[in-house]
């Protein structure tokens, strides 16, 4: 599915969700979420994507996984709502520690979109009162610290190799 195909049925599932059309948007934010992730791929390796495109692209993907994981959870299909937050999360994350201007110079929108995510899985855990899924927001928790270790040091490294 090309990128304008991704954006149509974005915005076609935002409106049905609207709507209370649940089934007809959970199978387009599907499609989205699946083809979402390699068109930001694709955009941070073009040359001709803006900053603002590329933000668009990482805000896209974040509304989109917050809703299907609401989907889910009403559905009652709660390891999947809660794999796709962590899963849209963990690529936020992994682009934020990739060495390219794109990712640089939206660093603070992936980071304020891993947070959002971050913040929704937490809600997601809480209110599954359950000791388990506390447990494993515990691990996501760790894997976010040790991401802000990893992205603090590639700061420092690279602001080194600006001034040398």
């Amino acid at each position: 599915m090309d990128l304008q195909q991704c954006w149509t049925h974005y915005l076609k599932a935002e409106q049905l969700l609207e709507q209370g059309h649940w089934p007809e948007a959970y199978y387009l934010y599907d499609q989205v979420l699946c083809h979402l992730p390699s068109h930001i791929q694709s955009a941070i390796e073009s040359d001709d994507t803006k900053p603002c495109q590329f933000s668009c692209l990482l805000t896209g993907l974040r509304d989109a996984a917050v809703s299907q994981s609401e989907i889910l959870n009403k559905m009652g299909q709660h390891h999947k709502a809660f794999d796709l937050l962590n899963q849209s999360y963990a690529l936020l994350q992994f682009l934020s520690i990739e060495s390219s201007e794109l990712v640089y110079a939206t660093h603070h929108i992936l980071d304020k979109n891993s947070e959002e995510l971050l913040q929704h899985m937490g809600a997601f855990c809480t209110a599954q009162r359950n000791a388990q899924w506390m447990l494993e927001f515990e691990q996501v928790q760790k894997a976010h610290h040790h991401f802000a270790t990893l992205k603090t040091y590639s700061l420092a490294t690279e602001s080194s190799r600006t001034i040398n």
